[in-house]
């Protein structure tokens, strides 16, 4: 019994913290998230621009070499039907998909011996 009478002594004694130290609290992390949120948002607009940037080198290096063992670039009807005839064939292992949520565009030349590929979220990049 003794021992439950030094508890509960024990928390009669403690003393928590005044509203003032806990404000004060508040207020520097609140400052430090608004020293920090805007640097956050433009990190993600960043990556999917960075990712996208590479899914275009891969693609555009995969097309040549498509036309370089094949004589032609990939025939299709709309873009999709090209990458796919890409996988297919084994240039790519899936379908590419910008982060953005765009798709990208082959235009292959009237002359059929030089593509362009963009996209319609992040424009042509990394040529």
């Amino acid at each position: 019994m003794s021992s439950m009478r030094k508890w509960f002594q024990m928390l009669r004694s403690q003393q928590g913290f005044t509203l003032i130290e806990l404000a004060v609290v508040v207020f520097v992390i609140s400052v430090l998230i608004a020293i920090a949120l805007p640097n956050l948002r433009g990190t993600g607009e960043k990556a999917q621009t960075v990712t996208c940037e590479g899914n275009q080198r891969l693609l555009r290096a995969q097309l040549e070499n498509y036309y370089l063992i094949e004589n032609s670039y990939p025939a299709g009807a709309t873009d999709t039907e090209r990458l796919e005839a890409m996988v297919d064939r084994g240039y790519l292992q899936s379908l590419p998909s910008c982060p953005g949520g765009g798709t990208y565009a082959i235009t292959v030349a009237a002359d059929g011996k030089s593509v362009v590929l963009d996209c319609p979220v992040h424009g042509a990049l990394g040529q």
